[in-house]
């Protein structure tokens, strides 16, 4: 999935770091620091107002509309991923 570029922040970023960034601001946790398999209720920032911070800025950043059921069953940043490649392509 790193193969998929977008903008962000005025620079070109794989998916993968754009994510990355925008997690990392939100959650105040340095990007190193960010695991693609690891739960995100197991961030120290997580809570609702922090997931709905991070819906909201997924789909303005992509483009994309989740429907709650669908984001609602996403546990870790992987499954986050791939719930945004799925929607860009209409799946």
């Amino acid at each position: 999935m790193d193969s998929v570029i977008y903008k962000w922040g005025g620079s070109t970023m794989t998916l993968t770091s754009t994510l990355t960034e925008l997690l990392a601001d939100i959650l105040e946790v340095e990007e190193e620091e960010i695991c693609f398999n690891k739960e995100l209720s197991d961030y120290e920032g997580w809570d609702s107002v922090n997931s709905l911070r991070i819906l909201t800025h997924v789909e303005d950043e992509f483009n994309i509309r989740l429907s709650m059921d669908q984001y609602s069953k996403v546990q870790t940043i992987a499954q986050l991923q791939t719930l945004i490649v799925e929607t860009k392509n209409g799946q």
